[in-house]
């Protein structure tokens, strides 16, 4: 099986053991790309402060399917977004010459809480 195919390119769900997190990302160097499908989806960079330390971060992301499709109109280097998604590890593969990496998967847009929400 080869590494070379992008993190989590077949599913644009999270697996249920996945925990998600809602994230603000200020989009840098944004790439869109087509699968062999002809589907597009997007690699770029997003930053954030780190909650802990409170120290800028920028991290790999990658939107893809119906959460590309979400996306794509607010996915502008520079602007600011909020979503929810996996941060996921790629293992390293001397062979081929790949570096271990973190990097967060999109799942979909953050949607503010209902007052129902919020009450419960």
């Amino acid at each position: 099986m080869s590494n070379t195919a992008p993190v989590a390119a077949a599913s644009t769900q999270a697996a249920p053991s996945q925990r998600l997190y809602n994230r603000n990302l200020t989009v840098s160097d944004l790439d869109v790309k087509t699968d062999k499908n002809g589907k597009a989806y997007a690699n770029f960079r997003g930053g954030f402060n780190d909650k802990k330390t409170g120290k800028p971060v920028s991290i790999f992301c990658q939107a893809f399917g119906k959460s590309y499709e979400a996306l794509k109109d607010v996915l502008v280097n520079g602007n600011t977004i909020k979503v929810f998604g996996a941060h996921e590890r790629r293992e390293a593969n001397e062979e081929l010459s790949i570096q271990a990496t973190r990097s967060f998967r999109v799942v979909g847009l953050s949607k503010p809480r209902t007052p129902e929400q919020a009450a419960a």
